[in-house]
């Protein structure tokens, strides 16, 4: 059987094929731009998406015309937290409102005494990522739109009706909402009432891996699909890219370090006692939970720092800066980063946080302060996965992906700083499309569950592994206890604002 997944980023849009077997055979992608303007508004057209769903479907029977092959199945993921409010035939009242939009800061800062009841509720903490004050600011600043309004949909929620004619959506977009319970995993009263939206005005919830509808005779004449065949929602892009790299039990957390980073680990519930100091959310794995944490800048402090100590944009900059790196030793010769560049994320989500280095000396070279910008980074996910260990005891296996996962010594130093053992599939990069085509693959009973099916996709492949040096160990908890001081004691800075 052979299944489409079509995956939704922020830039792009892409229609995959899959075998039987979790072999791609088949990609088109098409690249799109968000709208920013003024540093807050963040808006997309909705075209956007259903134009190159159609175009997608379109290619994919080219290709499978050619090969005298079938597609048998869809699998749907994307990004999770930006809204269309659509009219009950499914046309956009206005240009999509982006996860990255700002407009609704007044209403998150309006709700901040509220935050540890909205976490309880929610396993989320308030912020303008999270689609429910985004619904609370249209309903605000442009009353006649959310009249009009039949649905509320995430960008997985419009693709679905485009596809299948259905308004439904899976718990993995609920728990990015603040308006579902992470528990009943139900729309709850109590959170509607507080972000001042209306329940008939949310998509129908159901859970992940379920096949959420099947291709109308409508879309199937856009495309040349064959009408009736499924549609699975595999659950949000990250949920997917955990299950891609094998978060799939206990014991198994995946970084991904590109622009900024995520951690998502693994849990069979959610948590006891949780505190705000973590994100906890369904998994695509149907009854089962993600815990997340998130870093703000990775690469894209790299980059600053290539830019600002090597070359603008030089070929060759990266070379000389990971080069620079190598010569430097462990520690960096002392040189101490706070890599706060754009804020913090967790565990405390300061928005007022900068980043700073220390300890400098005369002796101090532009490789030491780069080898201790990745050290910040690898230090700044240990803080995490301390505490995220804390939830769910003892993590075991650690895989990784992402740009920064390109540069070897990254991989060493993150495998020293925690201590674990990395795993980076270097044969496939596409973990997010690939945990869609598992989720897909179990739902419609191809295999019996997904560590089945993600075997069967890696089968010949192989993967790095890098095994920490415990004589370093030592080193870097010492410098993960200064890092933190520091960061302490810049914080009555932060709040006076100096």
């Amino acid at each position: 059987m052979n299944i489409l997944v079509i995956d939704v980023g922020t830039s792009s849009i892409r229609g995959v094929l899959y075998d039987g077997q979790g072999r791609q055979i088949f990609c088109h992608q098409i690249a799109y731009q968000v709208r920013f303007t003024g540093g807050t508004l963040a808006e997309q057209d909705a075209l956007d998406w259903s134009e190159t769903i159609v175009e997608i479907g379109k290619e994919t029977v080219r290709y499978c015309e050619r090969e005298g092959i079938s597609c048998s199945a869809l699998a749907l993921t994307s990004q999770r937290s930006s809204i269309i409010p659509v009219n009950k035939e499914g046309m956009a009242l206005r240009p999509a409102i982006m996860w990255q939009d700002k407009r609704n800061q007044e209403i998150v800062e309006e709700m901040r005494p509220m935050e540890n009841m909205l976490h309880e509720l929610t396993g989320a903490r308030i912020n303008t990522v999270f689609s429910g004050t985004k619904m609370t600011w249209v309903r605000r600043h442009e009353p006649e739109i959310y009249q009009k309004t039949y649905k509320f949909c995430t960008i997985a929620d419009f693709i679905t009706h485009e596809i299948t004619g259905e308004y439904r959506t899976d718990h993995t977009y609920g728990s990015r909402s603040l308006l579902m319970n992470v528990r009943t995993r139900q729309w709850d009263k109590r959170l509607l009432d507080i972000f001042e939206v209306d329940a008939e005005k949310l998509c129908e919830l159901v859970g992940p891996g379920e096949v959420i509808g099947y291709v109308t005779k409508e879309f199937a004449a856009k495309t040349g699909l064959q009408d009736g065949i499924p549609l699975v929602s595999a659950g949000g892009d990250q949920q997917c890219a955990a299950v891609g790299h094998g978060v799939t039990g206990a014991g198994s957390l995946e970084i991904t370090t590109g622009t900024g980073a995520f951690m998502i680990g693994y849990s069979e519930k959610v948590p006891e006692e949780m505190k705000n100091n973590v994100i906890c959310g369904a998994h695509s794995i149907p009854d089962r939970y993600v815990l997340e944490s998130s870093m703000l800048t990775c690469a894209a402090l790299y980059n600053w720092t290539k830019k600002t100590l090597f070359a603008e944009e030089d070929e060759k900059a990266f070379e000389e800066i990971n080069r620079a790196v190598e010569e430097s030793p462990a520690g960096a010769n002392g040189c101490l980063v706070l890599p706060y560049f754009q804020g913090r994320g967790t565990p405390d989500w300061n928005a007022s946080a900068t980043g700073c280095f220390a300890n400098l000396s005369l002796g101090t070279t532009r490789g030491d302060m780069a080898r201790a910008v990745l050290e910040a980074i690898a230090l700044e996910v240990k803080n995490n996965l301390d505490i995220l260990e804390g939830y769910v005891g003892n993590i075991e296996r650690i895989y990784v992906g992402g740009g920064l996962t390109k540069f070897p010594a990254f991989n060493r130093m993150q495998a020293d700083v925690c201590q674990k053992e990395l795993i980076r599939n270097a044969a496939n990069a596409e973990q997010t499309a690939l945990g869609a085509w598992a989720v897909a693959a179990v739902a419609l009973k191809m295999y019996p569950d997904h560590d089945e099916a993600l075997r069967q996709a890696s089968a010949g492949s192989r993967s790095e592994i890098f095994t920490p040096d415990p004589l370093r160990g030592p080193l870097y908890r010492e410098k993960q206890k200064k890092m933190n001081a520091l960061y302490e004691q810049m914080r009555a800075a932060y709040v006076c604002g100096q």
